[in-house]
């Protein structure tokens, strides 16, 4: 199925070259590496860039605020200096890429691929979208449920020089600083294996980052600043909705019903939370997840927005408990990678641990 997709994604394409490299290339790797090698053929440095006519003054000015961010990044949010940014590539196509995500309909857990380096990854990426819809389809004849999904920037972990692509200059002012961040949280901190995490880490720091950016150059009044609290507030709202459903169906599953109960059921708890989506619409005060409600829900589709989304309101709580310092998250996530744990569950032990008992129910939040 195609829906709306999550913009930002960690890219794989570093696996290229190492594949490349130990005579293990298959067709997909190959596929990958000429599509990054025609990325960075197409670079432009920023000089260039800024004397095309072609390139109108409001997308020149984007750019502009793009190093701004980057340089904000790094020496005041302690992100990793990378090369990433320093260059432009037009596209002539809507998506820098595609991502194929399956799930199977009676579980909750993403059909994953394996990749050295990254570990076990619950999307396979591609340049071109018949490719990706191919895979798919591939995927949806042996039963699983599938989403395909556009991408508007991508992370190589600092492998290679990421480049800004013209999709980013679609968005607004206010949307840059969180898109730029969220790249260069994934190159600063990155856990084998655990892309929820590294995706839903990399969504918040953006947040947080992104607002801290806006309110020191546009002011604590400004439009920008107030548009970026907006669409944050509208995300862990969405974060929590998301959330309760994901455990509606996790429980469900668990009952172990034969596939055919399992399926009606489902498609209860669906119907239900596409009427209790319509009724949060009304508290939201943007329209970031207009059209939502009349997707083909499916399990790989709420993965998909689970991973980006669903684990914001345990990163609010942290970052209250380390004072509202990013670095402290850096630090602690840092020793949970050492000690070899799963970030997620230290995420949801750390942020229980500090909750608050429920008055009415008794369970902690």
């Amino acid at each position: 199925m195609r829906s709306r997709p999550p913009r930002r994604v960690l890219g794989l394409l570093p696996l290229v070259l190492i594949m490349s490299l130990s005579g293990c290339s298959t067709p997909y790797l190959i596929h990958l590496g000429i599509g990054q090698s025609r990325i960075m053929l197409a670079r432009k440095d920023y000089p260039a860039v800024l004397k095309d006519p072609d390139i109108g003054t409001p997308a020149k000015s984007l750019m502009l605020v793009i190093q701004e961010v980057k340089n904000f990044g790094e020496e005041t949010l302690g992100l990793k200096k990378t090369d990433s940014f320093g260059s432009y590539v037009k596209l002539d196509r809507e998506a820098v890429s595609w991502n194929v995500m399956a799930a199977e309909k009676t579980s909750l857990e993403s059909y994953e691929w394996w990749f050295p380096i990254v570990g076990r990854v619950p999307y396979k990426g591609y340049f071109s979208t018949t490719r990706a819809e191919k895979e798919a389809r591939r995927l949806a004849e042996k039963g699983y449920d599938t989403y395909v999904g556009g991408v508007t920037a991508y992370s190589t972990l600092g492998y290679f020089a990421d480049p800004v692509f013209s999709t980013f200059l679609r968005f607004p002012e206010s949307e840059i600083p969180e898109l730029i961040l969220h790249e260069l949280t994934h190159a600063t901190l990155f856990i084998k294996g655990e892309v929820d995490f590294n995706e839903g880490f990399a969504t918040f720091v953006g947040h947080k980052g992104g607002l801290a950016f806006l309110e020191e150059r546009f002011g604590p009044d400004s439009e920008p600043l107030q548009e970026a609290t907006a669409r944050f507030r509208d995300e862990v709202m969405f974060g929590k909705f998301i959330a309760n459903l994901s455990d509606k169906l996790e429980a469900l599953y668990k009952e172990g019903h034969p596939e055919d109960r399992t399926l009606q059921e489902r498609e209860t708890i669906f119907n239900e939370g596409k009427h209790a989506f319509v009724d949060l619409q009304n508290s939201f005060t943007t329209k970031r997840y207009e059209g939502f409600a009349a997707a083909e829900w499916n399990n790989a589709l709420i993965l998909a927005h689970r991973r980006y989304d669903g684990d914001l309101p345990a990163f609010e709580k942290l970052y209250a408990q380390v004072g509202g310092d990013l670095q402290r998250m850096f630090d602690f996530f840092r020793d949970v990678k050492g000690r070899g744990e799963n970030p997620l569950e230290a995420l949801r032990r750390a942020t229980l641990d500090a909750g608050e008992e429920d008055a009415t129910t008794g369970e902690r939040s």
